[in-house]
């Protein structure tokens, strides 16, 4: 069965998580997970984990909770990563995190050297993850050295970086997923900001997404739904993919 992800907005207005929980409500019935940013660009939001296990008691999805290890020593990464898993938090996404003017990183412990550490406590029954954001294939196989459950592909377009992942992990087999990057009138800016060139909006973007889609799904065991900006294209495209996987 393919991994089908969709990225959520971070929680930040805390006024509405009712109408938070509302857009999880429309997506959950249509993928096999949910991943929740935490505090993306160095602005605080509600703690990924946390918010994560609301999200499982409520809906019948995986999660995989964004955790930056910046903000952790090991003390608190092991004890943030043991309460996740006792409310059902079972993935994990290791991340350095985005650091704002005047923030301190705590230097204990990286991504990659995370994931043994976490590994070394033994009873932790959880798959840990890392993010690969550049394509080079030195890069990719320092990440994949740190032999995690699950790889995040960041955003691209170019066929030529997922083949090169590809070719990397035929000697590590893990698990990678690439993004798919749904391109409407909304997350086209954001898109082409992060990717440094301009990126043109399909006639039909949804179209355009699951058409891709199948493409990756050929090649990888699944997928990630982005649109920055656009949640309910995520939602829509979720929809059309679940009616043809």
């Amino acid at each position: 069965m393919a991994v089908i992800i969709a990225e959520l907005p971070p929680l930040r207005n805390l006024d509405n998580v009712d109408n938070y929980l509302n857009t999880v409500a429309q997506v959950a019935d249509y993928v096999t997970h949910v991943n929740i940013p935490d505090s993306t660009f160095a602005n605080p939001s509600a703690n990924s984990i946390l918010t994560g296990a609301l999200i499982r008691r409520r809906f019948n999805v995986e999660v995989i909770a964004n955790v930056r290890v910046a903000d952790h020593n090991k003390v608190g990464l092991m004890a943030l990563i043991m309460g996740g898993i006792a409310n059902g938090v079972r993935n994990y996404l290791l991340l350095r995190g985005d650091l704002g003017p005047g923030v301190t990183p705590v230097q204990d412990l990286t991504p990659t050297t995370a994931i043994g550490y976490l590994r070394s406590e033994g009873r932790l029954k959880a798959r840990f993850g890392i993010s690969i954001s550049t394509y080079t294939q030195e890069y990719i196989r320092e990440r994949l050295e740190a032999k995690p459950d699950f790889a995040m592909l960041q955003y691209t377009l170019n066929n030529e970086d997922l083949e090169l992942a590809l070719r990397v992990n035929e000697n590590y087999g893990i698990d990678l997923y690439p993004p798919l990057l749904i391109i409407t009138n909304k997350s086209a800016k954001t898109i082409s900001k992060i990717l440094n060139k301009d990126v043109p909006i399909p006639n039909d973007p949804i179209e355009d997404a699951v058409k891709r889609a199948k493409e990756l799904l050929r090649k990888f065991p699944g997928i990630y739904l982005t649109a920055p900006g656009d949640l309910n294209a995520i939602i829509n495209t979720a929809k059309a993919l679940k009616e043809i996987i």
